[in-house]
């Protein structure tokens, strides 16, 4: 799946490239010649239609995921500088390690809500076992 990936990431960057040089020559216009539908490519034109709009509102970021022909494209389409990229998705950061300080969680007594909700359920259940209890078939 990577090299595929690789290789439309290529493929829209080399279009990318194209485009850039069509719009800025003497005389022509951004756009050009539609291409044939047999030339194509269904994730190239949806990172296409996506960068467009993300080039219309400056500092906007999208990550999105296509499935195409049984195979997903994470991609993620932002402002580098001057110019909109069309790239591979960052890499999504791992869970925290477990067991987690005792600190996420209030004290007794204490009052406030934390914002880690496992570390909230933790502490009920710590408060108050019967919550494991199974209560018996439902009706």
């Amino acid at each position: 799946m990577r090299g595929d990936l690789d290789e439309t990431l290529a493929r829209l960057a080399r279009r990318e490239e194209a485009m850039r040089r069509r719009a800025t020559g003497p005389g022509d216009e951004a756009g050009g010649e539609e291409p044939r539908p047999d030339d194509r490519d269904a994730v190239e034109e949806v990172a296409e239609a996506v960068r467009r709009v993300v080039a219309a509102y400056p500092g906007m970021a999208v990550t999105l995921r296509v499935e195409h022909g049984g195979q997903a494209y994470p991609l993620r389409v932002s402002w580098t500088g001057r110019d909109v990229t069309v790239g591979a998705e960052a890499a999504a950061v791992p869970p925290p390690v477990w067991p987690m300080s005792v600190k996420t969680v209030p004290a007794p007594g204490q009052e406030g809500l934390n914002s880690d909700p496992a570390a909230r359920l933790a502490e009920l259940i710590r408060r108050d076992p019967s919550l494991l209890e199974d209560p018996g078939p439902r009706p």
